[in-house]
């Protein structure tokens, strides 16, 4: 009887055992169909689009251009496209881009939207209501019409943030949630039987499945950038109380990296940018400061030098038999190429996170360090830097696109660092123009220009760090210049903002079309954009905190 009563419960349990096991969702490693095929290696570069539409309902208009922006996201690079609007509200212009993808709006106050080279995009704006209705040609007009509806049907029913109350425990299951949403979304394009892309072109079907595998994942990147930045102390140290691991966060990855970490498409996501940025700085941050690792790279045989090595294990560019003896004595008979230490990284990556390959995120990843291009030096040493971290790099390089977008950058990078861009210089734009006359007005000073806006936190926090700063060389060849566009930042409150806080310096509003021309000149779509100008007039730096040391050494 006791028998029995044994089997009999231990058939039960494995019955319900198999009965959860049957319950519990697989996990999708690689889905149907996607992606389709029809995006191919030609999609992926850079080429023109026409940009057309019109205003309506507006009696008064008081700027005649705004932007089309975006980045550039093999090169991690932001751009800028002038639109300008005819006196009935109409516009026309044909415009470059560095790959298809989605672009923002900068003077009209409009939602996002994709554009593929080689399309049209149409757009009708209410100018009396910011609304915005977006058509166009092929795979374009396709995307902007169906996105809206997709979106709306696959968006988060959270309502509280993860990172409220500084919970670890709901913070990791607010993740899990998240790559359940992930899991449905990749169920769904399996089993393709998400209604709204009937009918849609294959291309088409691509990016908007892409951007809808991208949304979870950018709320999950997104997630931890802030529970980073939440859990730190002032000093920026983090609270081993409230840290969770970037490995056991990201723990989902592997399972899914075929369309999540090794899927290009991810450059035409509406998401693309976010998870882009968020995976190079939570999930590949092997890779971010790979520069800052090569900084100190020997260029003879000095002591300090050679000292200074046993930090720096990288291969000097350039070969000096008794410099190479040295250094092997410092390394105990090993030095690495760049090669070998981009490669060591890779394989780090992959072991942390446990993914197969080096994927094209990572590949990606690589590729915005090693074209890290802010340094404005154009010495000859630099060239040749940043020509060994390129030759280094390529090895990694297995996907055409990376490949492509490498040499092409880093071609257009030596045409304008050895000054090769002349046979551009007669092509004078009205930037330049308005760029000239601003420097011109204090022309023989070193000039720090600060572009910023009422409504930005960084610009305004900066502006209050610089105020010893701007006292101190009052009386010095050195002009503080804080540039804002009138329209975004009106004169009333933008003045008491400078007053209140004692904001010395010059103070410049400039017209949106003002704005949208020095944007344009130096692409940039994001403020605080700062530039540092020397006695002469030449840009040296930009992007880059005004400190005494550079002002000084600016002086002399």
């Amino acid at each position: 009887m006791k028998r029995k009563t044994i089997i009999t419960i231990l058939l039960a349990v494995l019955s319900l055992t198999c009965s959860m096991a049957k319950k519990k969702p697989a996990i999708n490693t690689t889905l149907r169909g996607y992606p389709s095929g029809t995006i191919d290696e030609y999609h992926f570069h850079a080429g023109k689009a026409v940009v057309k539409g019109r205003f309506t309902n507006k009696t008064e208009r008081n700027f005649s251009t705004f932007n089309v922006t975006g980045t550039d996201l093999f090169s991690n690079r932001e751009f800028v496209r002038t639109v300008h609007i005819e006196s009935d509200g109409s516009f026309l212009e044909l415009i470059s881009l560095p790959h298809s993808g989605w672009v923002y709006f900068d003077g009209v106050d409009i939602p996002p939207a994709f554009i593929a080279v080689g399309d049209t995009l149409e757009i009708l704006i209410d100018a009396a209501t910011d609304e915005a209705i977006f058509s166009g040609s092929g795979a374009t007009g396709e995307v902007n019409s169906i996105w809206p509806r997709l979106e709306n049907q696959f968006a988060s029913k959270e309502t509280r943030t993860p990172w409220e109350g500084l919970d670890p425990k709901f913070m990791l299951e607010w993740k899990n949630r998240k790559v359940k949403e992930l899991d449905q979304i990749a169920s769904a394009i399996d089993a393709d039987t998400i209604a709204a892309l009937n009918g849609c072109s294959n291309y088409a079907k691509d990016v908007l499945k892409t951007s809808l595998l991208a949304m979870p994942l950018e709320q999950i990147l997104m997630a931890i950038h802030q529970w980073r930045w939440r859990t730190r102390s002032e000093d920026g140290k983090a609270n081993p109380a409230l840290t969770i691991s970037a490995a056991s966060f990201f723990d989902f990855l592997s399972a899914r990296q075929s369309y999540l970490m090794d899927n290009p498409l991810m450059v035409f996501a509406a998401d693309g940018g976010g998870v882009i940025n968020n995976m190079e700085f939570y999930v590949l941050n092997a890779y971010l400061f790979l520069a800052n690792n090569m900084e100190r790279w020997s260029k003879s045989t000095d002591s300090d030098e050679l000292g200074n090595y046993k930090e720096n294990f990288i291969l000097p560019h350039h070969y000096d038999p008794e410099l190479h003896r040295e250094m092997l004595e410092f390394d105990k008979g090993h030095l690495l190429s760049v090669a070998d230490y981009y490669a060591m990284c890779s394989d780090s990556v992959r072991s942390r996170f446990k993914l197969d390959n080096t994927g094209f995120m990572m590949q990606l990843c690589l590729l915005h360090r090693v074209l890290d291009f802010d340094n404005e030096a154009s010495e000859d040493w630099f060239l040749t830097r940043k020509a060994e971290e390129l030759a280094g790099a390529i090895p990694q390089f297995t996907y055409p696109s990376i490949s492509h977008h490498a040499v092409d950058v880093y071609r257009r990078f030596v045409i304008e660092r050895e000054g090769n861009a002349r046979m551009y210089a007669s092509n004078s734009t009205p930037g330049d123009a308005l760029f000239q006359s601003l420097k011109e007005k204090y022309a023989g000073n070193v000039i720090y220009m600060d572009f910023w806006g009422i409504g930005c936190g960084p610009c305004r926090s900066g502006m209050l760090e610089q105020r010893t700063l701007v006292e101190k060389y009052k009386d010095s060849p050195v002009r503080f210049l804080y540039i804002c566009n009138e329209k975004d930042s009106p004169r009333e409150p933008s003045e008491k903002f400078l007053s209140d806080n004692l904001i010395q310096g010059e103070h410049i509003f400039l017209s949106s079309d003002e704005w949208n021309l020095l944007t344009n000149k130096f692409q940039f779509n994001a403020i605080p954009f700062t530039l540092l100008i020397d006695k002469s007039g030449n840009i040296v730096e930009k992007n880059v905190p005004p400190t005494a040391g550079i002002i000084n050494e600016l002086l002399k």
